[in-house]
């Protein structure tokens, strides 16, 4: 995901995906988060322009929370065993997940300044 094309900064984090509808034989492991997309890495099939769905938890400060997205794929990059995607979040399960994912978000990015 370029850079200069981005809509909201890129925070770095270290959180694992605990479920995808997509098939993964190794941890999927989401390197960074943005307001609207984050980057994982990890032995999963999905190719540019295709959806990808995760769950996997926040913690900001009001509370550890269980996060459901749908996204879409926008870069696709493949690093010998392992896939690096970029998502761009369509949705949410709940507004209530919405919420505490843009609050962790923030609360990142104020702690990386």
């Amino acid at each position: 995901m370029d850079e200069n094309r981005r809509e909201s900064p890129r925070v770095s984090v270290s959180l694992y995906v605990e479920r995808t509808e997509e098939p993964a034989i190794t941890p999927i492991h989401i390197r960074n988060l943005s307001a609207t997309g984050y980057l994982v890495r990890g032995a999963v099939l999905a190719g540019q322009g295709g959806i990808f769905h995760a769950t996997f938890r926040v913690r900001p400060a009001s509370g550890e929370v269980r996060v459901t997205t749908r996204g879409r794929v926008v870069h696709s990059r493949i690093d010998g065993h392992n896939t690096e995607i970029g998502i761009k979040i369509e949705s949410f399960g709940s507004e209530a997940e919405k919420i505490a994912y843009l609050e962790y978000v923030s609360e990142l990015a104020r702690k990386e300044l």
